[in-house]
C-alpha cells in the first residue's frame, strides 16, 4: 500500500528548471527590469483605477487603443495591472520595468501546478515508485522546455504577459479542481476555495482562460448542493462569482456593453473593418486552425545557431484571418509530440467506459470546447493528466522519455529562432543579446 499511495519527488525538478527558466527569461540572468511591448498600459491602467477610471493613456497603448465616445481604453484583462499597483507604490522607480519578473512569477505558477498534477496522476499509477520519479521529472521537463510556456517567457510583452497569467491560473485552477475530485472530509472547502480563486484570477487575466471554470464550478458544486454543504459551496461560489461581476461591469464601463472586445473601437482600420465584416469567430477557422497547429510542418535546417529557422508562412485566407501569414512557427507535433502522445490515450480512457467518471468527462468537453474557440493547451494537459494514472502509461514509459528528449531540443532551438528572426515584439537589445550569444557559439564552433 505505501509503494501504490506513494507520490513521486518533482520538486527538484522544478527547481533546476526554475533557474534555467530565470536565465532564460531575464537573458542570463541580469535583465530584470526591461521595457517590454506595450509593457506600461498595465502600469496605467493601475495607476487609472486607482483613480475611479477604466481609461489608459492612450501613449503607453498605442496602435492597440480603442477609442471609445473620445476616451482610450484597452481590451487587455486587469488582473496585470492589479498586480503592478502595490509594486508601483513600493518601488515606484521600476515603473513600466515589471513585466519579466511578472511574467516569470506566472511562469513558475504553471509549473508548480502542471507538477501537481502529474504528482497527484502518478500516485494512482501502476509504475514502480522509481518509474514515477522518472515519469514525473521528464514530463515536468517536457512542460518546462517543450511547451508553449518557453515562447511565452522569451517575450513578455502586453500579449503574452496576459496570455501566460491566464494560462497559470488556468492550470492552478486544474490542479484545485482534480484535487476535489481525489479529496475528502473538511479539505473541500480549502481546496474549492483555492480553485475559485484561481479560475477568478484566470478570468481576469483574460477571460477566454477562466470562462471554461465558470462553467466548470456548477459541475463541482452539483454534488455538495445534494448535501447541503453551505461552506463549501460559498468557497466554490462567491470568488469566482465576484470576479465574474466584476469582470462584466468592467467591460460595460469601457466599452458601454457586455460584448467582450468590440474591435469597432480599434484605431487599426484593417482589423476594424475585419471584425465588423467577418465577425470575431467563425466556424469555417476551426479546420484551419487546427490544421495550421498540427500539420506535419517540418522544421527547416540551417548550419548557424541555433540550426533551426522559424519564421511566418504563408496564409492566404483573406475571409478567415485579417492577416495573411501564420504566426505559428513550428507544428505541435514536433515540438510538444510528447504531451500529444499522452493525451490521445488520455482521451481513449476519457472515453473508455469503466476508466474515468461522468465529473471527468464533463470536464474534458468543457476544455474541448474551449480548444475549438482559441487552441488553449488546456485540454491537453488534463487528457495527459488522465494518461499518467492509467496502465498505458507503464508500456510507453521509454517512448515518453524519448519525446520529451527530441521535443525539448525542437521547441527550444524553434522558439530561439523566432525570438531571434522573426518576433517583432522582441525587444533589441534583448534580440541583440541573443545574436551576440548566438555568434559567440558560432566562432567557438568554428575555432
Amino acid at each position: 500500500m505505501a509503494e501504490e499511495n506513494r507520490a513521486p519527488n518533482l520538486l527538484p525538478a522544478v527547481v533546476i528548471l526554475g533557474a534555467c527558466l530565470w536565465m532564460f527569461t531575464m537573458t542570463g540572468g541580469g535583465d530584470v527590469f526591461v521595457e517590454e511591448v506595450l509593457g506600461k498600459a498595465y502600469d496605467s491602467q493601475g495607476e487609472h483605477f486607482l483613480r475611479g477610471d477604466v481609461g489608459v493613456d492612450a501613449e503607453v497603448i498605442a496602435h492597440e487603443v480603442l477609442i471609445v465616445d473620445g476616451k482610450a481604453r484597452m481590451y487587455f484583462g486587469p488582473f496585470p495591472a492589479f498586480l503592478r499597483i502595490p509594486l508601483n507604490l513600493i518601488y515606484p522607480v521600476e515603473r513600466g520595468y515589471w513585466s519579466r519578473a511578472l511574467g516569470f512569477c506566472a511562469g513558475m505558477i504553471a509549473l508548480a501546478a502542471f507538477a501537481g498534477l502529474a504528482r497527484m496522476a502518478l500516485r494512482s499509477s501502476q509504475l514502480s515508485s522509481r518509474w514515477r520519479n522518472w515519469v514525473g521529472n521528464v514530463s515536468v521537463v517536457g512542460f518546462g522546455l517543450a511547451s508553449p510556456l518557453l515562447l511565452l517567457l522569451g517575450n513578455l510583452s502586453i500579449y503574452d504577459e496576459a496570455i501566460i497569467w491566464g494560462l497559470a491560473w488556468s492550470l492552478a485552477a486544474l490542479y484545485f479542481a482534480c484535487r476535489f475530485l481525489t479529496g475528502e472530509g473538511v479539505a473541500w472547502t480549502r481546496v474549492l476555495l483555492a480553485f475559485s480563486l484561481c479560475a477568478g484570477a484566470a478570468l481576469l487575466s483574460r477571460a477566454t482562460f477562466g470562462v471554461p471554470f465558470v462553467l466548470i464550478a456548477p459541475i463541482l458544486g452539483y454534488g455538495l448542493l445534494r448535501r447541503s454543504e453551505k461552506f463549501s459551496l460559498a468557497a466554490l461560489f462567491l470568488p469566482l462569482g465576484a470576479a465574474f461581476v466584476f469582470y462584466v461591469f468592467l467591460t460595460y464601463a469601457r466599452f458601454g456593453s457586455f460584448s467582450g472586445m468590440p474591435l469597432r473601437y480599434s484605431i487599426n482600420s484593417e482589423q476594424r473593418e475585419f471584425a465588423l465584416k467577418h465577425g470575431l469567430f467563425r466556424l469555417e477557422r476551426v479546420p484551419y486552425s487546427f490544421a495550421d497547429y498540427f500539420i506535419l510542418r517540418v522544421p527547416e535546417l540551417k548550419h548557424e545557431p541555433p540550426f533551426l529557422q522559424a519564421g511566418r508562412q504563408p496564409y492566404e485566407h483573406p475571409t478567415l484571418y485579417v492577416m495573411p501569414f501564420t504566426e505559428s512557427y513550428t507544428s505541435l507535433l514536433w515540438c510538444s509530440s510528447w504531451i500529444l502522445l499522452g493525451a490521445s490515450l488520455g482521451v481513449a480512457m476519457l472515453l473508455r467506459t469503466g476508466d474515468s467518471g461522468g465529473v471527468e468527462r464533463m470536464i474534458a468537453a468543457i476544455l474541448f470546447l474551449q480548444v475549438i474557440l482559441i487552441l488553449s493547451f488546456m485540454c491537453l494537459v488534463f487528457a495527459f493528466f488522465v494518461f499518467l494514472r492509467s496502465g498505458p502509461v507503464f508500456r510507453l514509459r521509454y517512448a515518453l522519455i524519448a519525446l520529451v528528449a527530441v521535443s525539448a531540443v525542437i521547441n527550444s532551438l524553434s522558439t530561439l529562432s523566432w525570438l531571434v528572426e522573426a518576433d517583432l515584439n522582441v525587444p533589441a537589445k534583448t534580440r541583440a543579446k541573443w545574436n551576440k550569444f548566438l555568434g559567440s557559439s558560432l566562432k567557438d564552433q568554428r575555432a
